[in-house]
């Protein structure tokens, strides 16, 4: 109904006090909460939360603090800046502890909130929250983001919830973190796909995309993009990147965090707007440099190092994209630290801590670059170390012996807000009394208050105190509607990289009157055991594509699988290695094409409970090729860079655990098949890759070859029957053979001798084929050039 607030005037009036009547309208939503629409700014509130509204100067407001008055932070006119300074002054200690903690994962999403996430808002003071979901629909979490932000607006001072989420666009597998009648999300490739568009504009394109959906599901961070130059081959998140180039990863990180914050109206960017998200770029100052290319998550990887002297070209992506925004928002309003401590034998990158601990690190993105936003901690970085694999997390390198508070408080003092996976505020409170007693309480709240400002500002600034509501219908009509996953399939098309195409295989569609018979050959997957989050998955034979989808393209053909022989751990029958029955070479015959898709190798393991060291916990190497490997060439190192005291980490002589050599096996077949059908039959290998690979071990198998990075099986198939043309680059090199790879360093960018097939072409970066050829054009113009390097 429309309200004039007449009688509120008439009454100040008489006492002699001049008043404008505020113009709005107030509606009560089917969601539950106030909608009140006014020029100016929309608010939102729930009637049972006890917020109340003010009318001041012919406006309204709501009064979250409940003392009757506007007060700066109430006051939307006023920027975010200025809105949190008033707000952190008042707030005591514990309030803002618990806007430093960042909350563990909530997964299991119902539409009301559990006991413990009431308790995790109102004892531990705790306002950002991880929605890391993978069964809710968009309904149910647009619910559950309700029922979390009354429940805040109840609480002292009403802060909303900053709810915040990893990634959840990865078109890989047609997974996506939400699945509903409106198909979830729309569907792009990974960072590494987007690299491989060399396209800066789709970058951008998926953040403004990205943005809206996340906004509409209720989140208001993104913990993205990932931005880590991925100059070591082997690292097993190098899938997450934007590839190994720095000026490519600095544009599109550049773009894509333009995308992410800045609101576009009619073509015009607008700065922090109602979709805008808080971009929280990772992982400051790169983790891709792993010695051995091992990942930091685990104690195994816990050394970056910097053999060819690039500490500063691993910045490229962070200083000269992120910090440096071309849109109104200027730069990403949240850091995330890296795990790894940065090896130095002459203490140049600092003391031999973390990032988080690490003064030098944090240190130069705040004095050297100027940042003032927030800085986070990846996860667990406080948590104390598990005396055994499976017993907990805890990533504090180089402060294991230091107790949880002493790390909260060292992390503190180098420069972070936020503690990453940590609901508990006692730590936190901890760490100020120890503050104070080295430091002062003045200097401690000031401290405190600092933080306290930066964390506010982000919620300020994406309009949360204003209305942190969804419209239920809304978010289910338009989230993943039809326009944004068409803009996401076209990235994913986009995104493929043709290395090989002898014969021209793959050509522009031509009509057809039937479909073609193709034989896929079934891939095998051992058992496996993640002991950190106690998950495991039996050994089984699977047919490496979803078959509805590809039946839609080809008649489908493949392997049987015997009678399982072997026993999983529970005793239940699982497939062996030997459980297949290969369709006999004078069925395969009768087909049109072999499709042989295949995963890159994939070494045994898992980065929390550890990659590239064996069950006793030595050090093994990480591979790049499907058959078996040993370390024992001369450019393999008989000495880490790294190393606990009195530790080695070299791997030298020993060899790798490849857990899909069978992939391999699969493309063998297929071309031994061809040979013996009698006609010409090509081989095509659909590779869904995560990083580089040695191709010697598969390209001489075959005809033609497509790559895809977090790509749907569609749009392998449609670039595969000719549908659209191929136009994806390589956004990395690949190299010639595993010895290349122990002779690169891991800090720089590419440094290594590249494969080239029986066509004459080099797999190197910004490399591809189109139906003509090679492709040349202004992105390869741009982009293959020598690599920058600071």
């Amino acid at each position: 109904m429309k309200k004039q607030a007449l009688a509120l005037a008439i009454g100040l009036t008489l006492m002699g006090t001049q008043v404008q009547a505020a113009d709005f309208t107030e509606k009560a939503t089917a969601d539950g909460y106030t909608l009140v629409e006014q020029q100016g700014a929309e608010l939102a509130y729930s009637p049972e939360s006890g917020v109340k509204l003010l009318q001041v100067d012919g406006k309204v407001f709501k009064d979250m603090n409940r003392n009757g008055k506007l007060d700066a932070y109430e006051d939307w006119r006023l920027s975010p800046q200025k809105r949190a300074e008033d707000l952190a002054r008042q707030l005591s200690t514990e309030d803002i502890a618990g806007l430093m903690l960042y909350s563990m994962h909530q997964r299991n999403l119902q539409p009301q909130l559990n006991d413990e996430q009431k308790k995790m808002l109102s004892a531990d003071h705790v306002r950002t929250v991880l929605n890391a979901d993978s069964t809710a629909s968009n309904e149910v979490t647009a619910k559950w983001n309700n029922a979390l932000q009354a429940y805040a607006e109840s609480l002292p001072f009403a802060i909303p919830a900053n709810t915040s989420s990893d990634p959840r666009s990865d078109a890989r597998g047609n997974g996506v973190y939400l699945k509903d009648v409106t198909g979830g999300v729309s569907r792009w490739p990974s960072n590494l796909g987007i690299a491989a568009t060399f396209n800066p504009a789709i970058a951008k394109a998926f953040g403004e995309i990205s943005s809206k959906e996340y906004r509409l599901l209720g989140i208001g961070t993104g913990l993205s993009p990932q931005i880590d130059l991925a100059t070591d081959p082997r690292w097993t998140r190098y899938y997450g990147t934007f590839g190994e180039d720095p000026a490519l990863a600095r544009d599109m990180a550049k773009a894509m965090m333009d995308g992410v914050q800045s609101n576009i109206e009619k073509g015009k960017d607008m700065g922090w707007g109602k979709y805008s998200v808080n971009a929280m770029m990772k992982h400051w100052p790169g983790d891709g440099v792993g010695e051995g290319g091992r990942e930091a998550h685990s104690k195994y990887g816990k050394y970056a190092v910097y053999p060819g002297g690039q500490f500063n070209t691993q910045l490229i992506p962070f200083v000269d994209g992120g910090l440096k925004l071309d849109g109104k928002t200027k730069m990403p309003s949240a850091v995330m630290s890296s795990y790894s401590i940065a090896w130095s034998d002459d203490g140049s990158l600092g003391e031999k801590v973390g990032s988080a601990f690490s003064r030098y690190k944090i240190g130069l993105l705040r004095d050297k670059y100027h940042y003032d936003g927030v800085i986070c901690t990846d996860w667990c970085v406080t948590h104390d170390v598990p005396k055994e694999v499976g017993k907990g997390i805890s990533t504090a390198w180089g402060v294991e012996k230091d107790t949880e508070v002493i790390r909260h408080y060292k992390a503190l003092m180098a420069g972070v807000d936020q503690f990453g996976g940590n609901n508990d505020i006692k730590p936190v409170l901890a760490a100020y009394e120890m503050g104070v007693k080295e430091h002062g309480k003045e200097y401690m709240d000031k401290r405190f208050q600092q933080s306290a400002v930066r964390l506010l500002r982000n919620i300020f600034q994406i309009g949360l105190f204003e209305n942190p509501y969804l419209d239920v219908a809304k978010t289910v009509q338009e989230v993943g509607n039809p326009h944004d996953k068409a803009e996401g399939y076209k990235a994913q098309v986009a995104s493929i990289v043709m290395l090989k195409n002898k014969g021209n295989v793959i050509h522009q569609a031509e009509a057809q009157s039937t479909k073609p018979v193709v034989y896929i050959p079934m891939i095998f997957r051992p058992a496996q055991e993640n002991k950190t989050f106690h998950t495991y998955s039996p050994a089984h034979w699977s047919l490496p594509v979803d078959l509805k989808t590809a039946s839609e393209y080809f008649t489908v053909v493949t392997d049987k699988v015997r009678e399982l022989t072997a026993k999983d751990r529970d005793g239940k029958p699982m497939a062996a290695v030997t459980d297949i029955e290969r369709l006999a070479p004078s069925e395969v015959a009768k087909a049109d094409m072999l499709l042989a898709v295949i995963d890159n190798p994939t070494n045994a393991g898992n980065q929390f409970d550890g990659l590239g060291c064996d069950e006793q916990g030595n050090f093994i190497p990480l591979s790049l090729q499907y058959k078996p490997y040993t370390a024992d060439s001369a450019a393999v190192r008989k000495a880490s860079i790294a190393h606990d005291e009195g530790e080695n980490r070299s791997y030298f002589g020993r060899s790798a655990r490849i857990i899909n050599a069978t992939d391999l096996d699969g493309v063998a077949y297929g071309r031994e098949c061809a040979a013996k059908s009698g006609k010409d039959m090509p081989v095509v290998t659909m590779v869904h890759a995560l990083k580089p690979m040695i191709f010697s071990e598969v390209e001489p198998l075959s005809d033609a070859i497509l790559v895809g990075y977090g790509v749907s099986d569609a749009a392998y198939f449609d670039i595969l029957t000719g549908k659209f043309e191929p136009q994806g680059l390589l956004p990395m090199q690949q190299p010639k053979d595993m010895e290349t790879v122990e002779r690169q360093f891991e800090d720089t960018p590419r440094d290594m001798e590249c494969y080239t097939d029986s066509e004459g072409h080099t797999y190197d970066f910004a490399y591809g084929l189109d139906w003509k050829g090679q492709i040349k054009d202004a992105r390869t113009a741009k982009y293959a050039v020598p690599a920058l390097k600071k």
